[in-house]
């Protein structure tokens, strides 16, 4: 492997708060190193001992550096010297004008526009302003929407802002910059002259890689690409439009989705969940559905992240084309090399920030409209309506890192299932859900493409939960938030993506299921890691006289 992008050893764990990325020195991570199951609690809590230490971490659920420097700048430059007032930042007016408006609350708040007169249009952002009471309301949608100032877009502005004017519907939010720029001091734009062509190259990359290769299928053209700043903002965008064509809108959540995107459905939609995703849900979807009752769109994840489990997807199509909904399918757990679900979607989301990346540096989203649905003009004028600001910086990552999409995919499928039988074996685990392995495989198989493998992403379910723990905290591979990564990266799932539902969930995946994303290191330094931590599981078992069941 190319050293440049990836260590040829497995890193080992990193210190509490440290970011998970490679080259170490790299700016904007977006994994934060949580090396002990008691740090994963800690995170989700927000206990001051953890995040005093954290670095970087996932930008929708933390405000990074360079965001966190230009917010102080913007309170600066407005004289907000109340500590009770704060502000979020986003690219675009409307997203900062949704977010005030999403409070619960009807104590005074504002949004202030930031930008260079004649000047491009990057370096510009909206602030939405208020009350620090309201701080987990405004991260809450910062969360869900996933429209949030990305990290470079913010180091921008930040290099830019002393030229910025503001504008605000309150006068005292009206400022002139304080700069003015040199005739000769004109900043170097290439980057941004060709923003739209690197926007073209990446769409028309995943054009490549989504149109089906199977008979009777229209090639994808690049203008059924859409990009988003992250793939929750795929989804939220994609939830919002197809809401607004219907007036009285029902929707599906089908299978063990991301919980963020069951808030987003809960947000818009009168929405009904099959969390299961197995037959008898699908028997009861059919019997729903038989008595009449309106759905207009389901949403599913293939695989689904963590449980690993392939809802199916052709008997979903039978139902779809009988009933007229739309069917909305993640790919991000296998993503676009492994499996070809577009012709059995109407619309199929990535989140680019995962395994399409790799990298660990950069978030990213994109919607791909299957060009043979018949629902495919209706979807395409509501989305070609939609403003979304995709930082030209961040989508010229995406399409560098994604060049090596091809052998990192490949490399990491194959380590995956040579760790397989050390786990799946060993009398300590109960369960290892992976799509080779799981009882929907045949579903899988049904999808991957020629050249395709099972992706490198599986779960663990320990006999003992204290076990998890101890294989967790021995574990010395990279530990923290995202997954797809190129490097190994581990966590317990659902205590990060469902901490205060783990005891409500708990009826279809355990709180103590361990998530792993085995990178493209070297094989047999994943599996001595893996050893290693099994080891001290074995000991502290044999020592405490617990068995396996």
């Amino acid at each position: 492997m190319d050293s440049q992008w990836m260590p040829p050893e497995v890193p080992s764990a990193l210190p509490l708060g440290k970011a998970n990325i490679y080259p170490l020195d790299e700016p904007h991570a977006i994994s934060c190193s949580l090396p002990t199951w008691d740090s994963v609690f800690g995170v989700c809590r927000q206990e001051e001992w953890v995040m005093k230490h954290v670095e970087w971490n996932y930008p929708r659920f933390y405000i990074n550096k360079p965001l966190r420097e230009l917010s102080t700048a913007v309170l600066h430059r407005l004289k907000i010297t109340d500590e009770n007032i704060t502000c979020l930042l986003f690219a675009s007016r409307p997203d900062a004008q949704q977010c005030i408006t999403s409070f619960d609350s009807s104590s005074p708040n504002e949004t202030c526009h930031f930008f260079i007169p004649e000047s491009s249009h990057w370096a510009s952002f909206s602030a939405a302003i208020f009350s620090t009471d309201l701080i987990e309301e405004a991260m809450t949608f910062w969360r869900n929407t996933g429209s949030g100032l990305s990290m470079r877009h913010a180091t921008y502005c930040l290099q830019e802002f002393g030229y910025m004017e503001s504008d605000s519907s309150n006068s005292e939010f009206q400022t002139s910059a304080p700069q003015k720029r040199a005739p000769d001091r004109t900043p170097d734009t290439t980057w941004i002259h060709s923003a739209t062509t690197t926007m073209l190259n990446l769409k028309s990359f995943i054009t490549q890689l989504a149109t089906s290769n199977k008979s009777g299928q229209l090639p994808v053209p690049p203008s059924d690409v859409f990009l988003f700043p992250t793939g929750m903002n795929a989804i939220h965008t994609l939830s919002q439009t197809l809401s607004s064509l219907n007036p009285t809108p029902t929707a599906i959540a089908y299978g063990w989705l991301y919980p963020e995107t069951v808030d987003v459905l809960r947000s818009t939609w009168k929405t009904i969940s099959y969390k299961a995703g197995n037959s008898s849900d699908l028997d009861a979807l059919e019997s729903l559905l038989e008595s009449g009752h309106q759905v207009h769109v389901l949403f599913c994840e293939l695989p689904s992240n963590v449980t690993l489990s392939c809802p199916d997807i052709h008997r979903i199509r039978e139902l779809a084309d009988r009933y007229g909904f739309i069917v909305v399918c993640d790919d991000t757990v296998a993503g676009f090399v492994n499996i070809d679900v577009l012709p059995y979607a109407d619309v199929v989301v990535t989140s680019l920030t995962k395994g399409f990346s790799g990298s660990s540096n950069v978030t990213g989203g994109s919607i791909v409209i299957n060009p043979n649905s018949t629902h495919h003009d209706s979807i395409h004028n509501a989305l070609s309506k939609t403003n979304t600001t995709c930082f030209p910086g961040d989508i010229q990552t995406l399409l560098t890192n994604s060049a090596t999409l091809y052998q990192r995919t490949e490399t990491a499928n194959e380590n995956t299932l040579a760790l397989l039988p050390l786990l799946t074996t060993h009398p300590s685990i109960k369960t290892v859900n992976h799509p080779s392995i799981h009882p929907t495989a045949g579903i899988y198989n049904s999808l991957r493409k020629p050249t395709g493998g099972y992706t490198n992403t599986l779960s663990i379910i320990f006999h003992n939960p204290l076990s998890a723990e101890l294989f967790y905290n021995a574990l010395n591979v990279c530990k923290g938030t995202s997954f797809g990564t190129n490097f190994t990266i581990a966590v317990p799932y659902i205590v990060l993506a469902n901490f205060y539902t783990r005891e409500k969930v708990a009826g279809y995946v355990p709180d103590h299921v361990i998530r792993v994303s085995v990178g493209v290191e070297d094989v047999k330094g994943i599996m001595g890691r893996v050893r290693e931590a099994l080891g001290v599981v074995e000991g502290v078992e044999l020592g405490m006289g617990m068995g396996g069941d």
